[in-house]
């Protein structure tokens, strides 16, 4: 049987060799367990970064031995659930613990999810919290809350709390180890896109490491945006453009891609050919998300005019070619992006959406990759672009409208 110097001694370890949030937590439960502590219930909560979500929850049930995650939004301290909870009550100032035992003794304080656990069994609810520094430079983990339930009779003794408070110093150390991990995640996907983020966590950001890939090149804009947005309050032109991001970046992931930047009231995204995909199937799969995407945005608009607000439309380019992939920038300020003639190309095709009345259009290069899926496009002729050698021929989705006649 271990005990308390033994298992902080564990937690060290794990926190040095980088183990994972869910290991710290699962192997210190369980080690509380094996030392007699009569644990049947375990929660720990900490503030992250992350676009959604303001907190997470990590809950270990001994029934089972496992452990579950709560993502908690951003707007979700406004509710009362959260206000009525014990985390708001600790945070707040209140108490800097508290213990509720449940057989029946009077209570100074309850709370609604402590009553819950009493009507399932649970006889003794402690709770605390591990704070890392009164004030950071970044609102986030500010510290970690801890509590822990027993069915036990007689509940938790004065010793089991005072053995696992002494431990929890240690542990808080391990686990902001452990999340701060998590939270460059949340940061570099949230900016850069899943992929290349995790290439820069591998560390690839020296300016000009860069890989020459084959890639499907998507670039949205959305026309006339300056034109109707231009009376509107900065306010809602915010979230009148983030409706419109959310039906193309939606669109984008679901099938695969990733987008790389926003371009002003544009974007590029990319759909890398991995090893094993075929280039009809990449194609496919980013067809796919520009078609879903025009859908939702068309449907959002329908919304819009109900309301009798303004709208607009949302062009894309399809296309297929090599690029570079990888940093490039100044020495101290890089941005982690696609670069080359096919993106150019990319950005030319999109700019004739307006000419030929089309929402959608699609290059030779990538019609030509489609495979059977081809069978839907109709050519729009070929077309000379600015700053790009010869003409391109561009294709845009058959009954999708005429478009006026190509130029050549």
């Amino acid at each position: 049987m271990q005990n308390q110097e033994d298992i902080g001694a564990w937690i060290i370890d794990q926190g040095l060799r980088g183990a994972s949030f869910d290991e710290i937590t699962i192997g210190f439960c369980r080690r509380l367990r094996d030392a007699g502590h009569p644990l049947r219930r375990v929660s720990i909560s900490l503030r992250t970064l992350h676009p959604q979500y303001g907190a997470h929850s990590f809950v270990w049930d001994a029934s089972n031995d496992s452990l579950s995650k709560v993502a908690h939004p951003h707007n979700e301290v406004e509710g009362q659930t959260y206000l009525e909870s014990p985390i708001h009550y600790l945070i707040s100032g209140t108490a800097d613990s508290v213990r509720c035992q449940l057989d029946g003794r009077p209570l100074k304080v309850t709370f609604p999810m402590v009553e819950e656990l009493r009507a399932q069994g649970y006889t003794d609810y402690a709770a605390t919290t591990v704070i890392f520094a009164q004030e950071q430079d970044f609102q986030t983990m500010e510290g970690i809350f801890f509590s822990c339930a027993t069915e036990a009779a007689g509940g938790f003794s004065d010793q089991d709390l005072r053995w696992i408070k002494a431990l929890l110093p240690t542990l808080a150390l391990a686990l902001k180890s452990a999340s701060l991990q998590g939270v460059a995640v949340n940061i570099v996907e949230a900016y850069l896109g899943k992929d290349a983020g995790h290439q820069v966590l591998r560390g690839k950001f020296n300016r000009g490491s860069v890989e020459s890939i084959d890639a499907v090149i998507l670039i949205a804009d959305l026309r006339g945006f300056t034109a109707t947005t231009g009376a509107l309050p900065r306010e809602t032109v915010v979230e009148r453009l983030n409706g419109y991001f959310d039906c193309i970046v939606q669109a984008v992931k679901q099938e695969g891609g990733q987008v790389l930047k926003f371009l002003g009231d544009g974007l590029l995204a990319t759909f890398t050919l991995e090893e094993g995909q075929s280039r009809a199937e990449v194609c496919g799969a980013a067809l796919k998300a520009a078609r879903l995407a025009l859908s939702e945005v068309e449907d959002l608009n329908a919304a819009l005019e109900s309301r009798g607000e303004l709208i607009m439309a949302l062009d894309i380019a399809l296309h297929l070619g090599d690029v570079m992939y990888g940093n490039v920038g100044a020495a101290d300020r890089l941005d982690f992006t696609v670069i080359g003639a096919a993106v150019n190309e990319a950005s030319r095709i999109e700019a004739l959406c307006d000419q030929l009345e089309r929402n959608l259009l699609i290059s030779g290069k990538f019609a030509a990759a489609l495979g059977s899926e081809a069978a839907a496009l109709t050519s729009l002729g070929t077309h000379r672009l600015r700053g790009v050698s010869g003409a391109l021929e561009v294709y845009g989705i058959k009954d999708e409208g005429p478009g006026p006649p190509p130029a050549s």
